[in-house]
């Protein structure tokens, strides 16, 4: 007894596989087109409805998280680099006043002997700390905006790579949606109620291959007929 052959799978059995993968792949859950879609599918009902409605203007727009890491460590430097920016003038100001009050202490305790406030701000004369001096204020400030430049150059391109990643991941997410939308539009296409308007298009469909399929016979004849005028005559 020769073996049946295995059933060829539907069109929408392959269209539900592939909205399946589709919904894994960019974890989309509770979607009501795609669920009530599948469900119409696996109980082979109510499909008309469906290919009534335009698979382009209700599929979902599935959010991409590529480049997610990079752009929440751009946010974290960026709120860096901003507070940075105010650092130098806090410190400097911090600075300053810690130096007006030992400078008025020293004059207090060295009235005859009075210094400039500049020199007193540069070398303390043990009455202002080394950590408040003029010259490692002013080292720390640069080292601060050092740091600023640095952190507004690494925002600056890698957000410019964050943005190039989430532009192509959104093309390609695109590309499936669209290509997903020509499938279910394609596997639905028969589904769809008849009326004069598909009626009118599945006859010039037929009419367009019945037109095809005559080119190819009266082709394949006149092959055939010059072959069979080149035949030897008995």
């Amino acid at each position: 007894m020769a073996p049946r052959k295995a059933r060829k799978p539907q069109a929408v059995d392959t269209l539900a596989n592939s909205i399946y993968s589709w919904i894994s792949r960019h974890n989309i859950v509770n979607d009501p087109y795609l669920s009530g879609l599948l469900e119409a599918i696996s109980n082979k009902k109510d499909l008309h409805i469906w290919a009534e409605l335009d698979p382009n203007t209700y599929l979902p727009h599935p959010e991409t998280s590529a480049g997610s890491s990079k752009e929440r460590l751009v946010r974290i430097f960026t709120v860096i680099r901003n507070i940075l920016v105010f650092a130098p003038v806090a410190l400097t100001w911090a600075a300053v006043s810690a130096a007006t009050t030992g400078f008025s202490l020293y004059i207090n305790e060295n009235g005859a002997d009075v210094v400039n406030f500049l020199d007193f701000w540069q070398n303390g004369y043990g009455v202002l700390g080394s950590e408040w001096r003029i010259g490692n204020v002013a080292r720390l400030d640069f080292l601060i905006v050092v740091l600023v430049i640095a952190l507004t150059l690494y925002v600056s391109q890698v957000g410019h790579t964050v943005e190039n990643i989430k532009r192509n991941a959104e093309d390609a997410i695109d590309s499936e949606r669209l290509a997903l939308a020509i499938e279910i539009h394609a596997a639905l296409h028969d589904k769809r109620k008849i009326t004069n308007v598909t009626m009118n298009a599945s006859l010039a469909g037929a009419i367009s291959r019945l037109v095809s399929a005559t080119g190819s016979l009266e082709g394949a004849s006149r092959e055939i007929e010059k072959a069979s005028r080149k035949l030897p005559r008995a």
